[in-house]
């Protein structure tokens, strides 16, 4: 079986040989040159497994273990030491620190790798992975900007150090990569033609891009593929792969309910994304609808996008609490030459900037994302009262 292995080794020649020893077995290897970023790349990536040399400058072995067994979200991923330290009080050391094996270098690969098999067999991480939570981003009717609002919330908890994925889940003409500026070499498409049941983990990985800023990005195609069918069993496959691959998952959701009734038991929630415009209110009152009927209501939010001055904004929060019934996360200022040179440079807002005021209102709609179940549960709760009072 293929794994995410996060390899720690300080020699550049070894470190290379050994990616591509693992590599050649299939697994993906993502490299450490010391102990000092173990803790952020498993974060990150949460690997199945981490390699750990221990005489290592800045940080060494011993250090980073026992950073990775304090820090939730990581603490539970097998380590295997691989040290040319071969005495056994070392040995023993590294195993009481909470290390799952010890290797003495130059380890014969077939031994390596068998080692790595009965390590992942004990822990049996695979079946007790952490799912993430998937936000789904739906816009009320096109042109309302939910890819410009995926790209950037995805990118503030990126550079919030957590650990995102950034999915694009139409099935053709997808804009989240032309946003970003990268012209990903594999897309959703190339899942497509796999079998529904080979799509695993592995498979999954091999599509990803990466942007510049290091956000990890699930791309549709860009045009109508030939000869590519989705069936419901590749979306369930490729949406359940992909709540295993992150802290977060935020969805651009096209405007297809069948497409959206079968990520519906997927969704942590759901954010109806709306202009300020009458038809835009009007066009969101119709997918509350039918969101309620599909039993999303209680996972639903909205967010406001300002599109025209403010003498034209129509939907406002109170209109939007009382035709939709439902959250009101934030509101995106109205800046079109902002949002336009944005989208002209394919940098997105929130690329290079620290203290600004779109960081701020993209900030505020994150820390609700980051409660969403409470906040969710209290504002019903409050919805229900007001409206007994009422009675």
């Amino acid at each position: 079986m293929a794994y995410k292995i996060l390899l720690a080794e300080d020699e550049p020649t070894m470190r290379r040989l050994m990616g591509m020893l693992l590599g050649r077995q299939g697994h993906e290897v993502i490299e450490a040159e010391n102990g000092e970023p173990v803790v952020n790349l498993a974060l990150q990536h949460q690997p199945d497994l981490i390699l750990l040399d221990i005489m290592m400058p800045v940080v060494d072995g011993f250090e980073a273990l026992r950073r990775i067994r304090t820090t939730p979200g990581i603490d539970d991923i097998p380590v295997i030491f691989l040290s040319a330290k071969s005495q056994i009080e070392d040995r023993v050391d590294g195993l009481r620190m909470g290390a799952d094996d010890y290797l003495i270098k130059p380890a014969d690969p077939n031994e390596l790798m068998a080692r790595i098999d009965s390590v992942m067999l004990r822990s049996r991480r695979e079946t007790h992975r952490q799912k993430g939570k998937v936000f789904g981003l739906l816009g009320a009717k096109g042109g309302v900007g939910v890819t410009t609002v995926a790209v950037n919330l995805a990118l503030y908890f990126h550079q919030m150090s957590k650990s995102v994925l950034l999915g694009d889940m139409h099935l053709a003409f997808g804009m989240v990569a032309d946003r970003l500026g990268i012209d990903p070499p594999q897309t959703t498409a190339n899942l497509a033609l796999l079998p529904a049941t080979a799509i695993d983990a592995n498979a999954l990985q091999k599509i990803l891009s990466r942007h510049s800023s290091g956000l990890t990005i699930m791309a549709s195609p860009p045009n109508v593929p030939g000869g590519v069918t989705y069936s419901a069993d590749h979306l369930i496959s490729i949406i359940e792969q992909a709540t295993f691959k992150a802290q977060y998952v935020f969805l651009d959701l096209p405007n297809d309910p069948d497409i959206l009734e079968v990520f519906t038991d997927y969704l942590s929630g759901i954010v109806l994304v709306m202009g300020s415009e009458p038809s835009s209110l009007r066009a969101a009152q119709r997918w509350a609808r039918h969101l309620d009927h599909l039993g999303l209501h209680n996972r639903m939010s909205s967010l406001l996008v300002h599109r025209e001055g403010q003498s034209q904004q129509y939907a406002t929060a109170g209109a939007i609490s009382e035709k939709l019934g439902c959250l009101l996360l934030g509101a995106i200022p109205h800046k079109p030459e902002l949002y336009f040179n944005a989208e002209y440079t394919q940098t997105p807002v929130l690329v290079n900037t620290k203290d600004s005021p779109e960081r701020a209102v993209y900030q505020g709609i994150a820390q609700k994302l980051t409660e969403y179940t409470e906040i969710l549960e209290q504002f019903h709760k409050t919805k229900e009262m007001e409206s007994d009072r009422m009675l």
